[in-house]
């Protein structure tokens, strides 16, 4: 009993750290972004299920990819959507309600087999097709309905769709609202679908009139069929992402922490579970429900005295539907305070996303069940005669100068060398290195400073394997790092002494955010 308690622990502990090993954001150097404690069943039901999370967090402006490694550990994948709500998911494809935008992303296997910086390493990818510019909606749930993405348009009190000729196209309002304004009324949010067809509604009030909900926020809260607009429950306390499984509905009681049951005759309400925290987002499949949670503002006065107040946590609840029991939880100690949406991606056991600011995302090109990976300059790319695959791309994270010096030794510059003799780097080091059946051709030697620049500090290419895209390569890699880091722009500092300016100054100009200085 003891020795399984033991193994037990040891796997939890290995577990949390090869979290913070396979987060994106380490490389920060700062204290660990998007740290996760989580129970340890987690990962084995993920794995059994075959399936990933998308998180949707609009504090944090991320959506985060959560996936199962074997059977006792998670990854996480972060990637900037600003201000990120409303998710909807209908096969191999995603959308996302951001601040002024509804971005439709499409799933392609093909994609990840020759994506530069890891191919082979993911199932497929998330990659962005279409952008509807909306402005400001404060978009919450959304759904595809018909080959059309039905939305609730928090901000103007109504259910939208989207086209090439307006922002928004309104379907449906409640039958107290009296104008199309963008005043927020009723604070709309949440839709249950069914069969295709949306069924319910949830609003925090019934107020027609400019953020009129706010009177009565912790109690005003309403439940109404669709799309006749009568109200079936009220009283409820912030009530969010109503959802109808097996001809049952459901809806969380926000505010109060609690999911609901209720009976679509009569309106009678039951708790199934207490969540232990704000609870937004809901998605279900096979026997359970994975429920979003938040923290609890503790500055607003209202929500200091709930009985959730002590406990909230932004998070994930696993629930087991069968039983109505807590089968798990997934918590944010570092980074994210709140979600809005949890969506489960069915069949993709570690899919990858690119946003549409990741500049990587302008190189693919799907054609079916095709893909291709372009460069925009012919002659910076490998040549015709090599295969892909026999040019590898590889990561080296906190490397010792010492040790740096022993593997690399004649291909760091002369600026290096002398800075580590003279104790001027950090006592870790990042390395891109690009090899060809082992034997490096080039080498980035970087370091990320806590002021979210980066310094680069080598750039290196073997005379015979220049021009052939492999210094834009390894800069390429870096570019993504920074952008999945949330870092604005990196340095790049060189005595003209130790480069050719002329070449290196062409090779940055295609990074416009990266600042270079030649002393």
């Amino acid at each position: 009993m003891v020795s399984y308690l033991l193994l037990t622990i040891i796997i939890i502990l290995i577990s949390l750290n090869c979290i913070r090993v396979k987060s994106k954001c380490k490389l920060m150097n700062t204290e660990n972004p998007f740290e996760i404690e989580f129970s340890p069943q987690i990962p084995e039901i993920l794995n059994s299920l075959g399936i990933s999370l998308a998180l949707s967090t609009y504090q944090a402006g991320k959506v985060i990819f959560i996936s199962s490694i074997e059977n006792n550990r998670l990854v996480q994948l972060p990637r900037t959507f600003a201000s990120a709500m409303g998710m909807a998911v209908a096969g191999n494809l995603l959308a996302i309600a951001t601040k002024s935008s509804i971005e439709v992303l499409n799933y392609s296997t093909a994609a990840a087999v020759g994506y530069p910086m890891h191919q082979g390493e993911y199932d497929g990818l998330f990659l962005p097709r279409c952008t509807y510019h909306t402005g400001y909606l404060a978009a919450h749930d959304m759904a595809f309905i018909k080959d059309e993405i039905l939305a609730i348009n928090t901000m103007f009190s109504a259910i939208c769709k989207f086209s090439h000729n307006n922002s928004f196209d309104v379907v449906w309002k409640p039958p107290f609202i009296s104008q199309i304004e963008p005043e927020d009324r009723c604070h709309l949010n949440g839709m249950a679908v069914e069969n295709g067809e949306i069924r319910y509604v949830t609003a925090l009030g019934n107020s027609d009139k400019f953020h009129g909900w706010r009177d009565n926020k912790m109690n005003g809260g309403i439940l109404m069929e669709y799309p006749s607009g009568k109200i079936i429950l009220d009283g409820l306390a912030m009530p969010h992402s109503p959802r109808i499984f097996d001809d049952r509905l459901f809806v969380l009681n926000s505010a109060q922490g609690t999911l609901l049951r209720v009976d679509r005759a009569s309106g009678d309400t039951k708790i199934i579970t207490n969540l232990g925290a704000f609870a937004r987002g809901m998605d279900r499949f096979g026997d359970y429900l994975f429920i979003g949670t938040s923290k609890l503002r503790h500055n607003n006065e209202i929500f200091r005295n709930l009985p959730i107040a002590e406990t909230s946590f932004a998070g994930v609840v696993i629930v087991h539907l069968p039983t109505g029991t807590i089968a798990g939880t997934i918590k944010y100690s570092s980074s994210v305070e709140e979600i809005y949406d949890v969506k489960v991606l069915v069949n993709k056991r570690k899919p990858n996303i690119l946003s549409p600011s990741m500049e990587i995302q302008k190189s693919s090109i799907i054609d079916g069940n095709q893909a291709f990976w372009t460069s925009e300059e012919k002659k910076d790319e490998p040549s015709s005669s090599e295969k892909p695959s026999e040019i590898q791309l590889q990561l080296m994270k906190n490397i010792a100068p010492a040790e740096l010096e022993k593997l690399f030794g004649t291909m760091i510059g002369k600026d290096l060398s002398l800075a580590i003799r003279n104790g001027e780097t950090s006592s870790k080091l990042n390395l891109a290195v690009v090899s060809r059946k082992a034997n490096p051709l080039g080498l980035l030697a970087f370091e990320a400073k806590l002021n979210k620049t980066v310094r680069v500090w080598s750039v290196f290419v073997k005379t015979e394997e220049r021009r052939k895209g492999i210094a834009t390569l390894m800069l390429k890699h870096l570019q993504v790092l920074l952008n999945e880091n949330d870092i604005q722009y990196s340095e790049a500092e060189f005595t003209k002494a130790s480069i050719n300016e002329e070449i290196i100054k062409k090779l940055f100009s295609k990074f416009g955010e990266i600042n270079l200085r030649i002393d």
